[in-house]
């Protein structure tokens, strides 16, 4: 398992999975990213959509597999319920949210064999520190790979320059 940092959109991800934060709690309430997927793909989003099963737990995933008659990189979405809408929580919940998620997704994703992942560096809907966020993952994405050989390569991607420049920095004083 490894991490990569890529200064890129995550939409370019040429990896076996993507992963697509939502507010779980119903249809209708997905963050940026999963939106943007919605828009540049309409028709496999459409179809992932109808696969959630909802409510999904706050902190947990599902695993939506991609059909194959979509010439398309990702064999699947991994829709994780990291946004809330509803509750005021501390930021150690928030950060026990993301870990909670982004280890499910590991899981199900080694679950399925997967040799990669794509994601953002997720903030959630409660605006993270980018810092505090990613050290987090680089946290649960390490502790994943003690406890299994299996842990599926993640590809973390990074839009602004300046926000790359700094997750660059944290991951090579973390890596």
């Amino acid at each position: 398992m490894t991490i990569k940092l890529f200064h890129a959109d995550i939409f370019q991800n040429q990896d076996e999975g993507i992963v697509l934060t939502v507010d779980g709690a119903a249809r209708g309430m997905e963050g940026n990213i999963a939106r943007s997927f919605a828009r540049v793909y309409p028709d496999i989003w459409e179809e992932v959509d109808e696969e959630i099963s909802y409510p999904i737990v706050l902190g947990r995933a599902q695993a939506i597999k991609i059909h194959s008659d979509y010439d398309f990189h990702n064999k699947y979405c991994f829709i994780a319920a990291t946004l809330n809408h509803i509750d005021t929580l501390s930021d150690r919940e928030k950060l026990d949210v993301q870990s909670s998620a982004l280890r499910h997704v590991l899981s199900l994703a080694e679950s399925r064999r997967l040799n990669s992942i794509a994601t953002t560096i997720m903030v959630g809907g409660w605006r993270l520190e980018l810092e505090d966020a990613l050290v987090n993952m680089v946290k649960v994405i390490q502790r994943a790979n003690e406890l299994s050989s299996q842990v599926p390569d993640v590809s973390v991607y990074v839009l602004s320059e300046q926000e790359f420049l700094m997750a660059h920095e944290l991951l090579t004083r973390y890596l």
